[in-house]
């Protein structure tokens, strides 16, 4: 086995050397009449279009020129620009040629653990958009990179759309051979929705009664609230959600409207606040009464004078 390992390294660097052998020699130009101070144009050039690569160079005995630039197409050639200085007079310069024989290329990989690149500590995303998490990480293999909150898994890049219950603190798991973490807090912006208007049961009350309504509304940003009232003779008080009446009074009877917005929308709720005896557009029992009361004494009259 041995001796067939050395018959094939023998047979390659006999091939090399045959095929450095049969180059054709490379063919040389130079300027006459050079002066000091400019730049000389010297060219190689070698009419060879074999597979194998071709390297020239212009040198002296030495050291090659400097300057230099080779193309391949159709022919090698190289071309050296040297500045000229009193260092070249009866230099004795020539080009020299050599075969480059390759293996075939391979890939070198390198296991690396992995690291986060780019994964930011804090993202807001507003409910009802599409959104994905946006962490990357490098090493190798090209890791795995995963974000998680209590039993629920998003990979990197998965798109889906936004609801408040994603809010949280997630945990990011970047894994190839190792794993590496990071914390992502995500805060979830909605449009405003109103829960409730608290007031007296039934929104009933007495005359001259004291009358506080509070609208209960969630949103985020914070929603800002304002009222829309039967009468302006009432008073909001400075958080804007609470009305408060001094004294109820017929012209206090209605609709009440609770308006909360924010950025993301506005919502609005609407309560009808009563008043025994008088509701705003329809006439009081009292009235009823008396208008029976005088129909009744209008057809006892009639009868009497019949």
């Amino acid at each position: 086995m041995m001796e067939l390992v050395w018959l094939i390294a023998l047979f390659r660097i006999f091939s090399a050397t045959q095929a450095q052998a049969s180059l054709p020699e490379p063919i040389l130009e130079v300027e006459n009449n050079l002066e000091e101070g400019e730049e000389a144009n010297f060219q190689c050039t070698m009419k060879y279009a074999g597979p194998e690569e071709v390297s020239l160079e212009i040198r002296n005995k030495t050291t090659k020129l400097d300057s230099c630039v080779q193309t391949n197409t159709p022919f090698p050639k190289v071309t050296c620009r040297p500045e000229i200085t009193m260092d070249f007079q009866k230099m004795e310069i020539f080009c020299v040629a050599r075969l480059e024989v390759r293996s075939k290329t391979k890939t070198l990989h390198v296991r690396s653990e992995p690291s986060f690149t780019d994964c930011p500590k804090e993202v807001t995303w507003v409910e009802g958009e599409t959104k994905s998490f946006h962490c990357k990480a490098e090493g190798y293999p090209t890791p795995n990179v995963t974000c998680s909150k209590d039993s629920k898994t998003y990979k990197e890049g998965e798109i889906f759309t936004v609801s408040r219950s994603m809010a949280g603190l997630y945990s990011c798991r970047a894994t190839n051979f190792d794993t590496s973490t990071e914390k992502v807090t995500v805060k979830v912006q909605f449009r405003p929705s109103v829960l409730n208007i608290k007031g007296p049961p039934n929104f009933l009350v007495s005359e001259d009664e004291n009358v506080i309504l509070t609208c209960e509304a969630e949103g985020d940003p914070a929603p800002t609230y304002s009222w829309n009232t039967p009468t302006a003779d009432v008073e909001i008080l400075d958080d804007s959600r609470t009305v408060n009446i001094r004294g109820m009074k017929p012209a206090h009877v209605g609709r009440y409207t609770c308006n909360a917005q924010n950025k993301h929308g506005n919502d609005t709720k609407t309560e009808q606040l009563t008043m025994p005896g008088y509701n705003r557009g329809q006439k009081s029992e009292q009235y009823w009464c008396i208008v029976i009361l005088m129909v009744i004494f209008s057809c006892l009259i009639s009868s009497i004078y019949s």
